[in-house]
């Protein structure tokens, strides 16, 4: 019995922590690199799986507008019942059973009721169409592949989300453990003002604007712990995690190396990859292939069909078999206007994509000049920055020296420490944006992908 009981408390513990142990907030736990945080919400985001999904309806509608080439073929089934003596005359005529005695006048006039089990084949296909379904099927396979462009903007869109909130986490963390540190400073200053000032070496209001500036800072601890919970969320919620996870990176920001290439360069590249653009390019072209399907609506249309239909009494018994087959040539010849209209209006389309194209594009070259100009001033501001900081370090060292000899007030003191806080969390901010302004130039450039070397732990080239 009690080996039994040990089963079942193991299979019990089995059912209960193994999916707490392999769960996505359990997982989350552990630190993540960037590039193993962009494969996690490559791999998970819901946004991006929307994307991919639009890409497949788009690949899907090539082989709709494929179908128009092959032959049709519908299949039938139904039952009729009625005296009707056009209905009694014709159907007696297809089961085959219509005999001489038919011809009596009374069954003519008035046929008993009768009963009808119709299958039917029918088949139809398409010789010549004026080139509409080729130009319908170009223009879906250019819409195809243009959403196949547009999956790839959302997957590098999704990487610069990735990337920002990878720092935000990173940058908050650190900001936290500088607040932390300036509340373990504060309180140890506090404690040696309180010495001082029992001592009678300083007077009353020392102690109490030390007490304020204690406050003050874990007033700041706080704060930068609620913000790096939330930032924490935010990438969760990238990485397609669950609310209660909290993802911690495992890398530490860095000062990544100016853009080395020039903005001409940058430019370029952006014209020849930038996966939105390039989807602009092929729905202007797909707009081209709607006008000429539109145009080919004038043309002349050439099919073949064919239909077989078996007529029975009963479901399954004797029944007459019956075939027909022709070609048929179809010309419109007045249709109200619709068939201009519709040219009309794809024509107004094609002009609107062309104008959209050349906005969009040159929306791209302007984003690419931004982009550049923000990563080589976000790269500027690290660098004094962290001379600021450096320099504010120093002066605290000095002015903490000055007030335990009574050279200075603890005014100036306070203010030292809290000039040396902002110093380093303004070199942290500094730092994030380098990073997230050098992901963002490249995302503008089309060229922010997994192999890229800011995903890498790399000072970029």
């Amino acid at each position: 019995m009690r080996g039994t009981s040990c089963i079942k408390l193991a299979f019990l513990l089995a059912i209960v922590v193994l999916p707490l142990a392999f769960a996505p907030g359990a997982r989350a736990q552990e630190p993540l690199t960037l590039s193993g945080a962009v494969q996690l919400a490559l791999h998970q985001n819901p946004a991006l799986r929307s994307s991919e999904d639009e890409a497949d309806a788009a690949r899907a509608r090539v082989g709709e507008a494929r179908a128009e080439w092959f032959p049709r073929i519908d299949f039938s089934q139904g039952f009729t019942r009625g005296d009707d003596p056009v209905y009694v005359f014709g159907t007696l005529l297809t089961q085959r059973r219509f005999t001489a005695a038919n011809f009596a006048l009374s069954n003519l006039n008035t046929p008993p009721p009768l009963d009808n089990f119709k299958t039917r084949f029918d088949g139809q296909m398409s010789l010549f169409d004026s080139g509409r379904t080729r130009f319908v099927v170009q223009g879906a396979k250019r819409l195809k592949t243009a959403a196949d462009f547009e999956t790839e903007q959302a997957r590098q869109d999704l990487i610069l989300r990735v990337v920002e909130d990878y720092y935000d986490v990173a940058v908050n963390r650190e900001d936290l453990r500088a607040a932390q540190e300036a509340v373990r400073a504060a309180e140890s200053n506090e404690q040696r003002v309180e010495k001082m000032q029992e001592a009678g070496l300083i007077v009353d209001s020392d102690l109490l604007s030390a007490r304020v500036f204690f406050a003050s800072m874990k007033d700041r601890a706080i704060r930068a712990q609620n913000s790096l919970e939330v930032s924490q969320m935010v990438l969760a919620r990238e990485l397609g995690l669950g609310p209660d996870a909290r993802p911690e990176p495992s890398e530490t920001l860095t000062e990544p190396a100016a853009p080395s290439r020039t903005p001409q360069e940058w430019t370029q590249t952006a014209l020849e990859h930038r996966p939105a653009l390039r989807a602009a390019h092929l729905q202007e072209s797909a707009t081209t292939s709607e006008k000429q399907a539109a145009k080919a609506e004038f043309g002349p249309k050439v099919g073949l069909y064919a239909d077989f239909e078996r007529d029975a009494l009963t479901l399954g018994g004797p029944s007459g078999t019956n075939w027909t087959a022709g070609a048929r040539l179809e010309l419109n010849l007045f249709a109200g206007g619709a068939q201009r209209s519709r040219l009309a209006e794809a024509q107004a389309y094609e002009s609107r994509a062309k104008h959209n194209l050349e906005w969009f594009q040159s929306g791209v070259l302007l984003e690419v000049r931004q982009s550049y100009l923000e990563a080589s001033a976000a790269a500027q501001r690290a660098a004094t920055a962290r001379d600021a900081a450096d320099q504010a370090r120093e002066a605290l060292r000095i002015i903490q020296n000055r007030y335990e000899t009574g050279l200075t007030d603890i005014t100036e003191l306070l203010r030292a420490e809290t000039a040396q806080l902002d110093a380093r969390t303004g070199y942290l901010s500094a730092l994030h944006d380098c990073q997230v302004a050098r992901a963002q130039l490249e995302r503008s450039a089309g060229v922010l992908t997994t192999d890229s070397e800011i995903l890498q732990g790399t000072r970029a080239q």
